[in-house]
């Protein structure tokens, strides 16, 4: 809501850094499933409320075009305005989503951490040395290198993927400005959309995995989901013709979303003690991953395609 009531650059860019705080909403989701799930499925778990948490990204990409066309064409508002009146309608739906969590959930299946630490059901650890414990594995930083290369690329293409369509595709070009976002928002949704089942598919294979072959079994479907992503990328950007982008967009989207569940299909099995600081530092790699790729598109000696094709490239390798 910050961002739409702004009123010069150094508001806007401090409501959009605190933005970024969101980031902890995730992995607190995964630490929670975590505890909440049983090894046999907890992989699914994970995935599938990630992905639906991903799944956010792609309503977004067409429900906001129609928030703001609502505001513009429907209650005449300017253009301008528009945009910040969907952004409050956006943050307010987010502070509901709190509250309803905080009133709607406990801790473990056995109740919450305060009332099993009053019945000394649960001992009290240092958050400090868990995550000291979780930095020191090499595995973990692993782990943060691979999520950068899925759920780093999957935000990169949130952020890029309608203006990708409307100014490389002439489709778009022929539209007036209001609805080419609209059009290309839908377009771009299918990307997001895909976590309807996408990366519960990725969670569930990495748990059928786990179940024959172990965390070893786990770490090869990572790899092989991975490996596709970065080829499926790179063939998405050498499409010119939309009707042959788009199918590639949703193989893409198939295989990056699927390396987001098999990855934190993994997580909870690196280390259970400092499970949270794991899950948090393989999580912040997937906004490293986002800013790293997002200096590719600022880049004027780059086009938007190629940029694509290097993201592919480096996440194949």
């Amino acid at each position: 809501m910050g961002i739409g009531l702004a009123h010069d650059f150094t508001t806007f860019l401090l409501f959009r850094v605190l933005i970024g705080a969101i980031g902890a909403s995730f992995v607190i989701t995964q630490y929670h499933t975590s505890l909440m799930f049983a090894p046999n499925c907890v992989g699914t778990a994970n995935a599938t409320t990630a992905g639906w948490g991903n799944l956010g990204g792609g309503v977004t990409q067409f429900v906001m075009p129609l928030v703001f066309a609502m505001f513009v064409t429907t209650l005449g508002f300017s253009q301008a305005i528009g945009w910040r009146l969907s952004m409050v309608v956006a943050g307010a739906v987010c502070a509901l989503a709190g509250v309803a969590y905080y009133f709607l959930t406990q801790d473990t299946p056995e109740g919450n951490f305060r009332e099993l630490r009053a019945a000394g059901k649960l001992c009290r650890k240092s958050a400090q040395g868990t995550f000291l414990e979780a930095c020191r594995d090499h595995r973990v930083w692993a782990l943060f290198v691979v999520y950068g290369a899925c759920f780093g690329i999957e935000l990169t293409i949130n952020n890029i993927a309608v203006l990708y369509f409307v100014d490389y595709f002439d489709a778009f070009k022929q539209m007036d400005s209001v609805a080419a976002l609209k059009t290309a928002g839908l377009v771009a949704s299918m990307f997001g959309l895909m976590n309807i089942f996408a990366r519960t598919l990725g969670g569930a294979f990495g748990d059928r995995f786990g179940q024959r072959w172990g965390l070893s079994g786990r770490v090869k479907w990572l790899f092989i989901v991975l490996f596709c992503e970065g080829l499926a990328l790179m063939l998405f950007s050498k499409m010119s013709v939309l009707a042959l982008a788009i199918p590639s967009l949703i193989l893409f989207s198939l295989f990056v979303q699927m390396s987001e569940g098999a990855t934190f299909a993994v997580v909870p099995f690196v280390n259970r003690r400092a499970l949270g600081s794991v899950a948090g530092i393989v999580g912040a790699g997937g906004n490293v991953g986002a800013v790293l790729g997002g200096f590719l598109f600022k880049s004027p000696a780059l086009d938007w395609s190629t940029a694509l094709f290097i993201l592919g490239a480096a996440v194949t390798v």
